[in-house]
């Protein structure tokens, strides 16, 4: 035991954990999971992943030294996860009210979804299990079991995922989808607070006021892409009034379109593996359902590929990944009996054309894949990317014109361009 707690690896030694959060606020927890611990001896949180991992919430590994009924001693670990502090973008994050979705998601509807599938004999985890659910100190709080424990980890998110774990994990995003569609079909709509995601109805003056802060930083570094002809594609980034009509455009749903649950923050630090001895990948699972949004699943794969495909594969393959996920898609719905017609691979592709799904297409390039392509850095964080001043620029200047992210864009950015999905006229 002590071999253990003494290799305690704290990978953010500049996160701030909240004071409240001590030994006794786990009693609940480990009285339910560890029936036979007599006394805690030893306590410790530590931050669970490096700095740019996570950007709207707060995610600690609590390490527990534990004395047992028997006499014997047992190492323990959970993953915590809170809220930001107010000053540091939680106060956005509160009033955007993603928590509370995320509550509704554990308490709810994942152990609905897998129990879809035992329902068929299917034994299908798409979660962590999640141990207890909380309010207090003007927050929501999670204790999920630690993954870690059964050996999961993320891969590295600069390298992106091969084409092994892009299949896996596009089955997953399958499973969590037609699960999604057939609960909705079964028990009706899902809660209003669903219709938004990464973008809502009541925060566009906010978005607006971010686009305008990395916009100026943005379009100076695209001139260091090495795109062939960068001016055509620096005059026809997008006005501020056509990205937020892109965001409007996204709060539609074609009610004709195959439509689900979709993930809304679908990319490779969201989602965990773990493997074999030989090294094949065993099970995937997906974390982070904080920004669920009914709507096409376009709107997920768009996000997942561009953010998250090893650079060699994300544009070769495109097309391929989104037939991967149809293929399972179609196989899941059948399982599930779904008793609507069956989405066509046809009507899937299209759907990544539609100005409606348009927004995750942009925001991946715009906003997440800048943040992910930079290795981790104390300031990688909500606040150093958002701040309106000198050095918020000069951090945003960072991470546009990082040569990883600078050789993807030489692809991608035209990519989306001739297939006009960046043809941001259409938002006029």
């Amino acid at each position: 035991m002590t071999d253990q707690a003494e290799k305690i690896v704290n990978p953010n030694e500049h996160l701030e954990i909240p004071k409240w959060i001590d030994a006794e606020y786990f009693q609940r927890v480990l009285q339910k999971d560890e029936p036979d611990f007599e006394k805690i001896l030893k306590f410790k949180p530590v931050a669970a992943i490096p700095p740019g991992e996570n950007f709207t919430s707060v995610m600690l590994r609590i390490h527990f030294d534990l004395q047992m009924k028997n006499g014997s001693t047992k190492h323990k670990t959970y993953i915590f996860k809170t809220m930001l502090a107010e000053e540091r973008g939680g106060k956005e994050i509160r009033e955007g009210g993603i928590f509370d979705k995320e509550l509704m998601m554990y308490q709810t509807y994942l152990p609905a979804f897998e129990e879809l599938y035992s329902s068929v004999g299917e034994n299908i985890q798409l979660a962590p299990k999640c141990l207890l659910t909380d309010q207090r100190e003007n927050g929501i709080h999670f204790v999920f079991e630690d993954l870690g424990v059964k050996k999961f980890k993320n891969v590295d998110r600069i390298q992106g995922l091969d084409l092994v774990h892009m299949k896996r994990s596009l089955h997953k995003l399958a499973e969590f989808h037609a699960a999604a569609a057939v609960y909705a079909d079964q028990k009706g709509p899902y809660p209003s607070e669903f219709q938004e995601g990464f973008i809502g109805r009541e925060h566009l003056k906010m978005h607006e006021e971010g686009f305008l802060v990395k916009a100026r930083s943005y379009h100076k570094s695209m001139t260091n892409w090495g795109l062939e002809d960068p001016e055509k594609y620096i005059n026809s980034f997008p006005t501020v009034e056509q990205y937020i009509k892109m965001c409007e455009r996204n709060l539609e749903t074609d009610p004709l379109a195959f439509n689900t649950l979709t993930h809304g923050d679908f990319w490779s630090s969201n989602l965990m593996c773990n493997y074999l001895a030989n090294g094949e990948i065993d099970e995937v699972i997906m974390v982070d359902y904080q920004l669920c949004k009914w709507g096409s699943p376009a709107q997920d794969l768009l996000f997942f590929i561009t953010l998250s495909a090893a650079s060699d594969i994300k544009l070769k393959e495109f097309d391929n990944f989104v037939r991967i996920y149809w293929e399972r898609l179609v196989e899941c719905l059948k399982l599930l009996k779904y008793q609507k017609p069956l989405p066509k691979l046809r009507d899937l592709q299209t759907s990544l054309y539609q100005d409606t799904n348009t927004v995750y297409a942009f925001i991946a390039i715009f906003n997440h894949l800048p943040v992910i392509q930079f290795p981790s850095d104390k300031e990688s964080n909500l606040h150093s990317l958002m701040r309106d001043d000198e050095e918020g620029d000069k951090f945003r200047l960072r991470i546009f014109t990082n040569p990883s992210f600078c050789r993807l864009m030489k692809e991608i950015y035209p990519f989306f361009y001739n297939r006009g999905i960046f043809n941001f006229n259409d938002f006029a």
